[in-house]
């Protein structure tokens, strides 16, 4: 099974990644409530909003019409060649990153930072695609090209992207997809897959972990280890308080803790929340958080609807990536874990979005016999009549 791999071009960083940097979480905030909506607002919800977008942005290029304007304006893209190179440039600068320092640690240890990004597309042998879509992806994305067929073996091909995930991500995810996920008809699978483990600036010293509670959106109490240590920005709002604390490498983790009984309500505000924790003006103070790990594996065609992805959905609209009326978006399925402890956080994700030829359905249409007709009955396989008659009164043998 030929393999390529095609490297994607080194663009300079800088303003690139800022644009599409606000572009991921504006994207990401959205799609995050939406999320949290569906689930009730009562369950664990994560995701990982760049992985997310990476997958989408490699649909992009090969969209039209209605499809490409959605998928323009739910990934915010105003100029879809700077978007494009600013991922790129986005990819580069977080796989590059190195430690800044580490305060607080009389070894010496500057921490660690490892950021990986990993794409990939699964594409049916003989399967036409385009020479500029293939340049585009490739140039911007770089996937490893993989040339498999679906009709024949679709859990083989499950296979093979689980084993691309779990090698991405450190075996953090090993089952993105599960057999039967993959349609027979499917011709193109784009695969994103995103690790990062970073220390944090100031660590939490262990010793100082206690058990203690913590109450649920229901009021119960349970019993968590308590991670307790200083923050790197504090900041209030009306209805929630927020903290900061940064890792090595120039990233960070921020937190907003709405009053009691106000959790649904200051979900609506949550990008305001973050602004304000971003800011730097604010001073870190006492920091207590549970040591804790989250996993969510899911589907997100509901969501991604709900925010206006319609038209890749239906025929039509994905006449780049092959000269094929009948392409659409089968399905997006994504995972991610994330895991805080005393010494920083490891987190996983990864996207696949499927995509497959499918016939136009035709209206429906509204048959009563209730006059004379014909009828056959046929082989659907062979096409073979079996049988053929007409009835021109039903009351009669």
């Amino acid at each position: 099974m030929p393999v390529q791999v095609v490297v994607p071009s080194r663009e300079p960083a800088g303003s690139l990644t800022d644009g599409v940097g606000v572009s991921v979480s504006d994207f990401g905030l959205e799609l995050f409530a939406k999320l949290a909506q569906n689930s009730g607002a009562t369950e664990n919800v994560s995701c990982s909003p760049l992985s997310i977008a990476i997958a989408l942005a490699m649909v992009e290029p090969g969209a039209v019409g209605d499809a490409k304007q959605q998928l323009r304006d739910l990934l915010r893209i105003d100029d879809s060649v700077l978007f494009h190179a600013g991922m790129n440039a986005l990819e580069q600068s977080l796989e590059s990153r190195q430690p800044t320092f580490r305060s607080g640690d009389g070894d010496g240890d500057p921490g660690e930072i490892v950021v990986r990004v990993a794409n990939a597309a699964y594409i049916q042998i003989g399967y036409p695609l385009t020479d500029q879509y293939l340049d585009t992806v490739g140039r911007n994305y770089g996937p490893v090209l993989n040339n498999v067929d679906f009709s024949t073996d679709p859990d083989g091909v499950v296979g093979e992207i689980n084993s691309f995930v779990a090698s991405a991500t450190n075996d953090r995810i090993t089952d993105l997809l599960a057999p039967g996920d993959i349609n027979p008809d499917t011709v193109l699978a784009l695969v994103n897959a995103l690790f990062m483990r970073a220390s944090w600036e100031s660590t939490f010293e262990v010793d100082r972990t206690r058990e203690a509670s913590f109450t649920t959106l229901a009021g119960d109490s349970v019993d968590v280890a308590m991670m307790n240590g200083r923050s790197s920005a504090s900041a209030r709002g009306d209805g929630w308080i927020g903290a900061s604390k940064n890792y090595v490498g120039d990233l960070v983790a921020q937190f907003v803790l709405p009053d009691t009984d106000r959790f649904a309500e200051i979900a609506a505000v949550l990008p305001d929340a973050f602004a304000e924790l971003s800011k730097p003006n604010s001073n870190g103070t006492d920091f207590a958080m549970p040591r804790f790990a989250t996993r969510l594996n899911t589907t997100l065609d509901e969501t991604l609807q709900g925010q206006g992805l319609a038209a890749p959905y239906s025929p039509g609209g994905l006449t780049g990536i092959a000269d094929d009326e009948r392409l659409v978006i089968d399905k997006v399925a994504h995972e991610t874990y994330v895991a805080f402890d005393e010494d920083g956080t490891e987190a996983a994700a990864a996207t696949v979005v499927l995509i497959m030829p499918v016939s136009a359905p035709l209206d429906p249409v509204t048959v009563t016999l209730d006059r004379p007709f014909y009828y056959r009955i046929a082989d659907r396989t062979s096409g073979a009549t079996l049988f053929i008659g007409q009835v021109t009164n039903p009351t009669t043998s």
